[in-house]
């Protein structure tokens, strides 16, 4: 099994991932806010403000999906996503998957 982290820069499509995930058997996981630490730099480190102008245009926070994925599946659902959300475009988002080693409370637990 695999921890994916999905990182959404284009907030708009969060609604369209979702859905994808729910058609691909994936019910489960965790959406919350997050902003890039190029971000945090520019806009509450002083020393970094200079590079305010590389900022714009960007959006001031993402959207982080994080969810369980069998290792049969992972690339399927890779796929699916980079469909939705082009991986390969600059500024759409990152993904990147990890092994679980143990856990609790998910299915097949």
């Amino acid at each position: 099994m695999k921890l994916v982290f999905i990182v959404i820069n284009k907030t708009e499509l969060l609604e369209e991932v979702l859905e994808y995930m729910v058609e691909a058997g994936i019910t489960g996981g965790t959406v919350f806010d997050s902003v890039g630490m190029g971000k945090i730099l520019v806009y509450d480190i002083p020393i970094f403000a200079a590079f305010k102008e590389l900022m714009i245009g960007s959006k001031a926070s993402n959207k982080t999906i994080i969810t369980s994925v069998e290792d049969d599946r992972l690339d399927e659902f890779i796929e699916g996503l980079d469909k939705i959300l082009h991986f390969d475009e600059p500024g759409t988002g990152v993904l990147f998957a990890i092994d679980i080693y143990k856990s609790k409370g998910l299915p097949k637990d």
